[in-house]
C-alpha cells in the first residue's frame, strides 16, 4: 500500500526486489548504477524533493532521516531499508526491526559506529589503528584540549562529516575559540592526535547473509 506522503518514479518496468534507503544525497544517488544493474529499484527516504537521489529513485518517502515514522512509510515499499549515513535514531528504528522491518546492515552492527568515540572504541578494541582520543567533559577546559598535545582534531561525536563538526587545532591561538565553540554547542566532543597524510583511500567490503565477502 502507497502512503499519501510519497511519491513513485514512473517507470517502464518494476523491478521484483524494492530496496529502500534511509537518505537522499550524494551516496544514496550513486548507489542507481549498481541497483539497476542488479534489477533492483531504490525507494528513498530524504527530506527535501532537491536532494540528489530524488531523481533516481523509483520512490520517494519525504521525512527527515531520523523520523521513524517515515522510515515505516518506507518499508511498506520494500522488502529491505539500507542506510546512506548514520544520522538515524536506533531506538526508534529497533521498534520497527521488532515489528518485521528488515535492516541491512544490522542495527546492532550500526550500534557501535554511530558515536565517534564508541566507534573509536571499538576499532582499537579489535585490534585495528587509531589515533589517540578521548571524550572530553561538558565543562571542558583548555588544560582538557591540550592533553593529547597539538595539533589535535576535534569532532562532534555525532551527526559530523567531512568538515562538518571538525575543526583542526594546530597552536594555542587556537584553544579560545575552540571553547568557545564547545561551550556554545549542544553537543559532545571527541578529541584525537592529528594524523598527517597524503591522501585519503577506502575499501568496500560487502558481506551476504550467508557469508560470502566481496571487496
Amino acid at each position: 500500500m502507497r502512503s499519501p506522503h510519497s511519491t513513485a518514479a514512473a517507470t517502464s518496468s518494476s523491478p521484483v526486489y524494492q530496496v529502500g534507503v534511509i537518505g537522499g544525497g550524494q551516496l544514496a544517488w550513486m548507489m542507481e548504477r549498481g541497483a539497476r544493474a542488479l534489477d533492483l529499484g531504490l525507494r528513498i527516504q530524504t527530506p527535501q524533493p532537491t536532494d540528489p537521489a530524488v531523481a533516481i529513485a523509483r520512490g520517494v518517502v519525504y521525512g527527515a532521516i531520523d523520523d521513524a515514522e517515515a522510515t515505516a512509510r518506507l518499508a511498506q515499499q520494500c522488502q529491505v531499508i539500507t542506510f546512506e549515513n548514520e544520522f538515524i535514531d536506533l531506538a526508534a528504528l529497533a521498534a520497527l526491526e521488532q515489528q518485521g522491518t528488515l535492516f541491512r546492515p544490522s542495527l546492532a552492527a550500526l550500534t557501535p559506529l554511530l558515536d565517534k568515540y564508541d566507534q573509536r572504541r571499538y576499532l582499537r578494541d579489535h585490534g585495528l589503528p587509531t589515533p589517540d582520543f578521548i571524550a572530553l567533559p561538558q565543562t571542558v577546559t583548555e588544560a582538557d584540549l591540550m592533553q593529547l598535545g597539538l595539533p589535535v582534531v576535534l569532532k562532534v561525536r555525532r551527526h559530523g562529516y567531512d568538515g562538518q563538526g571538525t575543526k583542526i587545532l594546530r597552536d594555542r591561538s587556537q584553544i579560545s575559540a575552540a571553547l568557545e565553540l564547545i561551550h556554545q554547542s549542544q553537543t559532545d566532543w571527541l578529541l584525537e592526535t592529528f594524523i598527517p597524510f597524503q591522501r585519503e583511500l577506502a575499501i568496500m567490503v560487502a558481506r551476504s547473509v550467508t557469508g560470502e565477502v566481496a571487496t
